[in-house]
């Protein structure tokens, strides 16, 4: 008489592989979300300060002042001409959006830029998200900085 050999995993061998990988899962859980918060929030820090630096190139392009304010959802930062009021763009930061931060704070608002490059006030845009936070500052000079 052959007899056969048993090929494959008992159901317990896999019970235990499938608890372990779980548990491993769970350990690291909170670090990957730090971490993925972190990077949305640094991502964020980085358009901003490039819509900022935009807003001083459009209105030294154009030769009229740009304004730069909070959006009325207190979430995104709206550039437009002084002027007529057109708005030029809306940067939307708030959850829902592209970078679903907690909240967008400004030291002032609103910023006028002139075409030959200084600001009406220093301006310093700070997002928050999952209590990590990230400051981009902007001089009366129309120095940009993301520390």
């Amino acid at each position: 008489m052959c007899s056969r050999a048993a090929s494959g995993f008992t159901l317990l061998e896999l019970l235990i592989v499938i608890t372990f990988f779980g548990l491993v899962t769970a350990m690291t859980f909170p670090t990957v979300s730090r971490i993925t918060t972190h990077s949305r929030v640094n991502q964020a820090a980085l358009v901003v300060g490039q819509d900022l630096s935009q807003a001083l190139s459009a209105a030294a392009r154009q030769r009229k002042p740009i304004r730069i304010a909070r959006g009325a959802d207190q979430q995104s930062i709206t550039t437009s001409d002084r002027a007529s009021g057109m708005v030029l763009s809306t940067r939307a930061l708030g959850p829902g959006d592209a970078y679903p931060l907690d909240s967008v704070t400004f030291s002032a608002s609103p910023i006028d830029v002139f075409p030959n490059g200084f600001t009406s006030s220093a301006l310093t845009v700070t997002l928050w998200a999952g209590g990590y936070s990230r400051r981009v500052t902007m001089s009366r000079a129309g120095w940009v900085r993301v520390p």
